[in-house]
């Protein structure tokens, strides 16, 4: 006999939603929205068709999301803020004894690392189509600026604490972006190509990439310090 409990774990599709369904469905309805532009691309995939694949109706996706813009935005944002607050539970930038080295390799793996994985798909159907589709090259951009943003902040920190005696102030908004995609983009572009590297690459490439930014800082030494204290 069929109980109530196995008649609504099977269940798919619109309809009523139980409590546990409702708090999983903002998820569920961007994880749908991924995997529809991922193998549809932008302009053919349709708020239907991703509330069919979520299981869910169009009248429950439109009373959340009024376009496929937001959505997408809804979809980069989630993998942004994913990537921050990771990044924050393991070097915050608040304490003074965060070491640039530190914080840098932790925010660069972040990002690589969600790049090559949950965000893999995202990444190459973005890397496909922005060059005929203005909303997701500025939702790259702004997603870029983004963690450009954060390593400006601390750059302007441990400049503060004289820690980066070969970078001007006014160089801090290039070095910024400069970092991140020194330490980055060999992750992106491998994965836009199909070949997304392993955390152990990733590891590597990144360290080797922000070291030899913080050289360029004149922050060899704190580097060196931070190493030392490593092993």
């Amino acid at each position: 006999m069929t109980t109530k409990n196995a008649v609504r774990r099977k269940r798919v599709g619109p309809g009523r939603l139980s409590a546990e369904e409702t708090a999983e469905l903002p998820n569920r309805l961007l994880d749908a929205a991924l995997t529809q532009f991922s193998e549809r691309g932008f302009a053919e995939t349709t708020m239907d068709q991703i509330a069919r694949a979520a299981g869910a109706s169009t009248k429950t996706i439109y009373a959340r999301y009024s376009n496929k813009n937001e959505i997408l935005k809804a979809v980069i944002r989630r993998l942004v803020d994913r990537t921050i607050d990771a990044h924050k539970r393991t070097a915050p930038l608040e304490s003074d004894r965060t070491a640039p080295r530190d914080f840098l390799i932790s925010l660069c793996t972040q990002i690589c690392v969600r790049v090559s994985t949950e965000a893999a798909s995202l990444n190459r159907f973005a890397m496909a189509e922005a060059y005929r589709t203005p909303e997701i090259r500025r939702l790259h951009q702004e997603s870029t600026a983004n963690g450009a943003g954060l390593i400006r902040q601390a750059l302007e920190h441990w400049h503060r604490l004289g820690w980066l005696p070969l970078l001007s102030p006014a160089d801090f908004g290039r070095a910024s972006v400069l970092c991140l995609s020194m330490a980055t983009d060999w992750t992106r572009i491998n994965t836009s190509l199909g070949q997304p590297p392993g955390r152990a690459e990733i590891d590597s490439y990144v360290a080797f990439a922000v070291d030899l930014f913080l050289r360029g800082c004149g922050c060899e030494a704190e580097t060196a310090a931070a190493k030392r204290r490593a092993r």
